[in-house]
C-alpha cells in the first residue's frame, strides 16, 4: 500500500488531470447565473447552476470588458471557459473567457458581422445622412398600432407641433412578419411622398424583440429613403443596425418626436427675429427716402425756379435760333444751285435741258428731303426741351395743388421772412390778395 498523500499533493494532482485533458481546456457550458458579484477590480464572480449541480465561475476583467449582454441572477447564459482546481478550497472552477445570453449569441455575433459590413460600405458616413425639415407639415410614423410608443410620439407632437398632420402606418414591430411589413411602410411612405419626416421605432426589449430592426430588408429600405428618417427603437441603451443607418437616431420614441418638431421657445425667437429684420430694412429705406427728399427740397431747381426757367429758356431760344439759322443756310444753297442751273440750262437745247432738270429735280427732292428730316429732328428736341421744363415750372408744381407766397414781387420763404401785413398767394390760375391778422 503507498504512502498516503497530503491534501495540497491531492489537489495538484487533479490540477495538472484536468489541465492536461485538452477537452476540459475550451468548453461551452449553459447555466443559470447565481451569486453574481461585479468586484471593483472589473473581475466577475458567480455561480453556473442548473437542476442538479453547481460550479463556481471566474471571468477576469480582460475578458468582461467584452461581455455585451447585462448579467444579473436567474440569467440564462452559455459560456466558453476552461476547467481547472483552485489550489486554496480544493474546489473545481470555471475560468471563462466568453459568455453571451443563452439564444443569442448567434444574434450578436449576425448583429456584429453585418454592423462591420455596413460600416465598410460608407452606411453610417455623416456626410450622407439627410437632415431633418424645420417645419415639416406631415409628420410619419410606423410602428405597432398597440405599443405605448405610438401614444408617447403622437402625445408629444399634438403638444409641441399640433399644426404638422401625422400619417400613421400601423406594422408588427416583433416576429416573423415584422420585418417585411416595416420595410413596406417605408417604401409607400416613400412612392406616395406621404410624410416631410419619418419615425420608425418601437418600445424596449431583448435582441429576440427588437430584431427586425436588424433585418437587411428594413436596414435597406431605411437607407435608400429619400424621407429623413428618425429611428427610435427601445431604450437609450438598445442599438439595431438602424439606428446607424437612419438619419438621426433618438434614444426613446418620445425623444424622436421631440426631435422632428420646432420648439416652441425657438419659433418664438424666428419670429422676432425676422421682425426685426423687417424693422431695419424699413427704417433703412424711410432714411432713404428721407434722404432723397431732402436733396429734392434743397436742389437748385426747387430753391431758384424763377433761375433754372430762365436758364431753359435761353436754352430753347438759342437752339431755335440754330435751327432757323441751319433752315436759312440750306434754302440759300439751293437757290444759288437753282440759279447756276438755270444759267447753265439756258445754254443747252431744249431736250438734254429737260434731262438736266429733271436730274436737278430728283435730286432737289432728295435735298429737301434730308431738310424735311433735320427740321423734324430739331422739332422733337425742341419739344424734349419744352416737356423738360415743363416738368420743373413753377405753373407745373401750382397746378399739382401746391401755391407760394409773394410780398412786394418777392417770393417768401419762411413765416419769419412775411413783414408786410398784406401779400400775394399765387395759384396756377392767379393770384389773390391776403391780409395778416395776427397783428404782427
Amino acid at each position: 500500500m503507498s504512502e498516503p498523500l497530503h491534501v495540497s499533493d491531492l489537489v495538484q494532482y487533479v490540477k495538472r488531470e484536468l489541465e492536461g485533458d485538452a477537452l476540459l481546456q475550451q468548453v461551452q457550458v449553459v447555466g443559470e447565473v447565481s451569486n453574481f458579484k461585479r468586484h471593483s477590480s472589473g473581475h466577475l464572480y458567480f455561480t453556473l447552476k442548473d437542476e442538479q449541480s453547481r460550479m463556481k465561475a471566474v471571468m477576469f476583467a480582460r475578458d468582461a470588458s467584452r461581455v455585451k449582454a447585462d448579467v444579473r441572477d436567474g440569467m440564462r447564459v452559455v459560456v466558453t471557459a476552461r476547467l481547472s482546481v483552485y489550489v486554496s478550497s480544493g474546489e473545481m472552477q470555471l475560468y471563462v473567457e466568453r459568455m453571451t445570453e443563452d439564444g443569442v449569441g448567434a444574434l450578436y455575433e449576425a448583429f456584429s458581422r453585418l454592423k462591420v459590413d455596413l460600416e465598410e460600405r460608407g452606411w453610417f458616413d455623416p456626410e450622407i445622412k439627410k437632415p431633418l425639415p424645420a417645419f415639416p407639415e406631415r409628420i410619419g410614423i410606423i410602428t405597432s398600432p398597440k405599443g405605448a410608443a405610438l401614444h408617447d410620439i403622437a402625445t408629444t407632437l399634438r403638444r409641441r407641433y399640433p399644426q404638422a398632420a401625422i400619417v400613421f402606418a400601423p406594422v408588427l414591430v416583433q416576429g416573423a412578419d415584422a420585418a417585411p411589413q416595416i420595410s413596406r411602410a417605408i417604401q409607400l411612405m416613400n412612392e406616395h411622398a406621404a410624410c416631410d419626416v419619418l419615425i420608425i421605432g418601437r418600445g424596449g426589449g431583448s435582441i429576440e424583440e427588437l430584431w427586425a430592426f436588424n433585418e437587411m430588408s428594413v436596414v435597406t429600405a431605411v437607407f435608400e429613403s429619400r424621407i429623413p428618417i428618425v429611428s427610435a427603437v427601445g431604450h437609450e441603451t438598445d442599438f439595431t443596425i438602424s439606428d446607424f443607418v437612419a438619419d438621426v437616431r433618438a434614444a426613446t420614441p418620445t425623444a424622436a418626436a421631440e426631435l422632428v418638431t420646432p420648439e416652441a421657445d425657438a419659433l418664438v425667437r424666428r419670429v422676432q427675429d425676422v421682425q426685426r429684420r423687417l424693422e431695419r430694412t424699413y427704417a433703412q429705406l424711410l432714411k432713404s427716402k428721407q434722404e432723397q427728399v431732402t436733396r429734392l427740397a434743397t436742389s437748385y431747381g426747387l430753391k431758384s425756379p424763377r433761375v433754372l426757367l430762365g436758364l431753359k429758356q435761353e436754352q430753347l431760344d438759342r437752339a431755335e435760333m440754330s435751327l432757323q439759322k441751319e433752315i436759312q443756310h440750306v434754302v440759300a444753297q439751293n437757290q444759288q444751285q437753282v440759279e447756276r442751273l438755270h444759267t447753265r440750262l439756258m445754254r443747252v437745247p431744249v431736250r438734254d435741258r429737260f434731262v438736266q432738270q429733271k436730274a436737278t429735280i430728283e435730286q432737289s427732292r432728295r435735298r429737301l428731303e434730308i431738310v424735311r428730316r433735320i427740321l423734324q429732328s430739331k422739332q422733337q428736341q425742341v419739344r424734349h426741351v419744352l416737356a423738360r421744363l415743363d416738368s420743373v415750372s413753377p405753373t407745373h408744381v401750382l397746378m399739382r395743388g401746391y401755391t407760394y407766397v409773394e410780398q412786394d414781387g418777392q417770393i417768401v420763404r419762411s413765416a419769419k421772412a412775411l413783414t408786410a401785413s398784406s401779400f400775394d398767394i399765387r395759384f396756377h390760375d392767379g393770384t389773390i390778395r391776403a391780409k395778416r391778422e395776427d397783428g404782427e
